[in-house]
């Protein structure tokens, strides 16, 4: 049995979650592994597969009908994602277009949501970015040293973040800085501040495009700001159970990758007079990754029903985030037990998207809010 003919993880009454894979099936077959290591080569945005997800309107899946959107919600997101990696892509780039959204869709000004939601919908404005982390605090965004100070109606920044994906790309970033009040966001259009604001690029194991940031003495209109003063932390909370659902699709989509490619090689490789498949050294590690995969996959859906029924998904979205991307990391540990050496050789893409797996797997903050939210374990130190 291959992964295709696996039952689904999730009920599909209507049969929308099937129309859907096969639409981008569709879509996906002009952007094979050969496209996505030409991005990966050339540390490139994938403008062509960009703009071809956009016209066909899935950058849009969680933006209302009446700002341009289609409102799918995130089990529609989750699959488009998923896809894109089994395909032998990297969906960083439309999952941050999807999901860095909803913050504004939820807690954006009137103004703000009329001005940009419909361009992200349609993908002529990218909200590719959220400039949160810094050099020093790390994710500890209790101590910011990136402020905003009052300037009569308006503001002043001054910011240092680190490990900025996309930013280069996105005419909109959202920038998360401290205040008197609390830390609060700021939704920056490089359109007016760009030439303000200072990247430069760092390199990383993966092709997100990373940078550091640097803002000095800018001055903004209150207008900018998004989400109350103070309430910056609880406006990006409230989209974190969507962004791990994403995040665990991603890995399962790299791990049914893996997979897929694996099994292929296994039934076709043949030593010793036989497929290599037939040896328990390959049968196994790929047994047990499959089942790591599929495991991970019914979590997912269960986050995704907490979410779609307005349920609290926090505890099952972070741990389909942890199951997913460690099974993402075991289902490429099999594929190089299945391809041997040509597992590192960029022929065949499986280092490629070793790399792209690597991303997920730091849980270390995913596994302290387990422990103490939904374990009821002290806070660890």
């Amino acid at each position: 049995m291959s992964l295709d003919d696996a039952p689904p993880a999730a009920p599909d009454h209507d049969g929308q979650h099937d129309q859907v894979r096969q639409s981008l099936r569709r879509v996906l077959q002009r952007f094979g592994p050969e496209y996505w290591a030409t991005v990966d080569r050339e540390l490139a945005f994938p403008d062509e597969f960009f703009g071809v997800m956009a016209q066909a309107g899935y950058l849009g899946v969680l933006i209302p009908t009446e700002l341009g959107g289609l409102n799918l919600g995130p089990g529609i997101a989750s699959i488009i994602v998923e896809e894109i990696n089994r395909a032998g892509g990297d969906a960083s780039f439309i999952n941050a277009q999807m999901a860095i959204c909803g913050t504004l869709v939820r807690d954006g000004s009137d103004e703000q949501r009329q001005r940009y939601l419909p361009g992200i919908a349609d993908g002529s404005v990218r909200l590719l970015t959220v400039a949160a982390t810094e050099p020093d605090s790390g994710a500890d965004m209790s101590k910011l040293a990136s402020v905003a100070r009052r300037d009569g109606d308006g503001w002043i920044i001054d910011a240092q973040k680190v490990f900025i994906s996309m930013a280069r790309e996105t005419r909109l970033m959202m920038l998360l800085v401290r205040t008197d009040e609390g830390p609060t966001i700021f939704l920056l259009d490089r359109e007016e501040y760009g030439d303000r604001i200072e990247l430069r690029p760092i390199d990383m194991i993966a092709n997100r495009l990373t940078t550091t940031m640097f803002i000095d003495s800018l001055r903004v209109p209150d207008s900018t700001r998004l989400g109350p003063v103070g309430g910056g932390l609880k406006c990006l909370m409230k989209g974190f159970p969507v962004r791990r659902i994403l995040a665990a699709a991603e890995s399962i989509g790299n791990g049914r990758f893996f997979v897929d490619r694996s099994l292929e090689h296994a039934k076709t490789r043949h030593t010793f007079g036989r497929p290599i498949g037939q040896n328990q050294g390959v049968q196994y590690p790929l047994v047990q990754a499959y089942a790591k995969v599929e495991a991970a996959d019914l979590m997912r859906w269960d986050a995704v029903r907490l979410v779609e029924s307005g349920q609290n998904a926090s505890g099952r979205s972070a741990l389909a985030k942890i199951l997913a991307s460690e099974a993402a990391w075991e289902a490429g540990r099999a594929a190089l037990t299945t391809f041997g050496g040509w597992g590192l050789s960029a022929e065949y893409h499986v280092e490629r998207k070793l790399r792209d797996a690597t991303i997920f797997v730091f849980n270390n903050m995913l596994m302290s809010f387990v422990a103490e939210r939904v374990l009821g374990l002290p806070k660890a130190f």
